[in-house]
Protein backbone atom coordinates (compact mmCIF):
# COMPACT_ATOMS: atom_id res chain seq x y z
CA UNK A 1 0.00 0.00 0.00
CA UNK A 2 1.38 3.44 -0.88
CA UNK A 3 1.59 6.44 1.44
CA UNK A 4 -1.23 8.98 1.44
CA UNK A 5 1.21 11.87 1.06
CA UNK A 6 3.91 12.28 -1.59
CA UNK A 7 6.75 13.55 0.58
CA UNK A 8 8.37 11.77 3.44
CA UNK A 9 8.13 13.52 6.79
CA UNK A 10 11.64 14.19 8.14
CA UNK A 11 12.01 14.94 11.85
CA UNK A 12 15.24 15.84 13.67
CA UNK A 13 16.18 16.75 17.22
CA UNK A 14 19.66 18.10 18.00
CA UNK A 15 21.10 19.29 21.30
CA UNK A 16 18.67 22.19 21.78
CA UNK A 17 16.78 20.35 24.49
CA UNK A 18 13.64 18.97 22.81
CA UNK A 19 13.21 21.50 20.01
CA UNK A 20 12.35 19.25 17.08
CA UNK A 21 12.40 20.35 13.46
CA UNK A 22 9.81 18.82 11.16
CA UNK A 23 10.07 19.04 7.39
CA UNK A 24 7.11 18.03 5.22
CA UNK A 25 7.82 18.81 1.58
CA UNK A 26 8.28 22.59 1.39
CA UNK A 27 6.79 23.14 4.87
CA UNK A 28 8.66 23.45 8.15
CA UNK A 29 7.24 23.04 11.65
CA UNK A 30 8.62 22.84 15.17
CA UNK A 31 7.53 20.45 17.90
CA UNK A 32 8.77 20.81 21.45
CA UNK A 33 7.98 20.13 25.06
CA UNK A 34 6.86 22.78 27.55
CA UNK A 35 9.34 24.34 29.97
CA UNK A 36 7.97 22.30 32.87
CA UNK A 37 9.07 19.17 30.98
CA UNK A 38 12.53 20.66 30.30
CA UNK A 39 11.65 21.78 26.78
CA UNK A 40 11.98 25.23 25.26
CA UNK A 41 8.25 25.55 24.42
CA UNK A 42 8.92 26.70 20.84
CA UNK A 43 6.13 24.60 19.38
CA UNK A 44 3.34 22.22 20.22
CA UNK A 45 4.00 18.88 21.90
CA UNK A 46 3.82 15.81 19.63
CA UNK A 47 0.47 14.77 21.16
CA UNK A 48 -0.87 18.24 20.37
CA UNK A 49 0.29 17.83 16.77
CA UNK A 50 -1.56 14.51 16.62
CA UNK A 51 -4.75 16.14 17.94
CA UNK A 52 -4.18 18.99 15.45
CA UNK A 53 -4.02 16.49 12.59
CA UNK A 54 -7.38 15.04 13.56
CA UNK A 55 -8.91 18.51 13.93
CA UNK A 56 -7.50 19.81 10.65
CA UNK A 57 -8.58 16.72 8.73
CA UNK A 58 -12.06 16.91 10.22
CA UNK A 59 -12.41 20.60 9.43
CA UNK A 60 -11.19 20.19 5.83
CA UNK A 61 -13.39 17.13 5.22
CA UNK A 62 -16.50 18.93 6.51
CA UNK A 63 -15.64 22.04 4.46
CA UNK A 64 -15.12 20.00 1.27
CA UNK A 65 -18.41 18.16 1.70
CA UNK A 66 -20.35 21.35 2.46
CA UNK A 67 -18.85 23.04 -0.61
CA UNK A 68 -19.67 20.06 -2.84
CA UNK A 69 -23.27 19.96 -1.60
CA UNK A 70 -23.52 23.77 -1.62
CA UNK A 71 -24.48 23.87 2.06
CA UNK A 72 -24.56 27.38 3.57
CA UNK A 73 -21.64 26.61 5.91
CA UNK A 74 -19.82 29.82 6.82
CA UNK A 75 -17.15 28.21 8.96
CA UNK A 76 -16.29 25.09 10.90
CA UNK A 77 -14.26 24.99 14.10
CA UNK A 78 -13.11 21.73 15.67
CA UNK A 79 -11.97 21.33 19.27
CA UNK A 80 -9.98 18.16 19.98
CA UNK A 81 -8.80 16.73 23.28
CA UNK A 82 -6.99 13.51 24.11
CA UNK A 83 -7.85 11.73 27.33
CA UNK A 84 -4.96 9.47 28.32
CA UNK A 85 -6.72 6.76 30.31
CA UNK A 86 -3.64 4.55 30.59
CA UNK A 87 -0.39 4.07 28.64
CA UNK A 88 -2.29 1.92 26.10
CA UNK A 89 -5.76 3.47 26.24
CA UNK A 90 -6.61 6.90 24.87
CA UNK A 91 -9.82 8.65 23.92
CA UNK A 92 -10.02 11.47 21.39
CA UNK A 93 -12.95 13.85 21.82
CA UNK A 94 -14.01 16.24 19.07
CA UNK A 95 -16.54 19.02 19.22
CA UNK A 96 -17.69 20.65 15.99
CA UNK A 97 -18.90 24.21 15.86
CA UNK A 98 -20.71 24.85 12.58
CA UNK A 99 -21.77 28.36 11.65
CA UNK A 100 -24.09 29.21 8.82
CA UNK A 101 -27.76 28.92 8.00
CA UNK A 102 -27.76 25.11 8.10
CA UNK A 103 -30.86 22.97 8.51
CA UNK A 104 -30.89 20.36 11.30
CA UNK A 105 -30.53 17.66 8.60
CA UNK A 106 -27.47 19.38 7.09
CA UNK A 107 -25.89 19.72 10.52
CA UNK A 108 -26.42 16.01 11.24
CA UNK A 109 -25.02 15.06 7.84
CA UNK A 110 -21.89 17.15 8.46
CA UNK A 111 -21.46 15.43 11.83
CA UNK A 112 -21.55 12.07 10.05
CA UNK A 113 -19.10 13.33 7.42
CA UNK A 114 -16.68 14.38 10.19
CA UNK A 115 -16.28 10.72 11.13
CA UNK A 116 -15.22 9.93 7.55
CA UNK A 117 -12.08 12.07 7.56
CA UNK A 118 -8.95 10.07 6.65
CA UNK A 119 -7.13 10.78 9.94
CA UNK A 120 -10.18 9.60 11.92
CA UNK A 121 -10.13 6.38 9.89
CA UNK A 122 -6.40 5.89 10.52
CA UNK A 123 -6.68 6.50 14.26
CA UNK A 124 -9.72 4.25 14.68
CA UNK A 125 -8.34 1.42 12.54
CA UNK A 126 -5.59 -1.09 13.09
CA UNK A 127 -2.25 0.71 13.30
CA UNK A 128 1.10 -0.93 12.69
CA UNK A 129 4.37 0.96 13.19
CA UNK A 130 7.57 -0.41 11.71
CA UNK A 131 10.82 1.06 13.04
CA UNK A 132 14.28 0.30 11.67
CA UNK A 133 17.72 1.87 11.75
CA UNK A 134 18.82 3.80 8.68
Amino acid sequence: MTAVFEDKVVVSTAKTKYETKIKVGKHSLIADEPADKEGTDLGPMPTELLASSLGACTSITVRMYADKKEYPLDSVEVHVTIDKRSPEDHKFSRELFLSGNLSPEQRERLLTVANACPVHKILSGKIEIETKLG
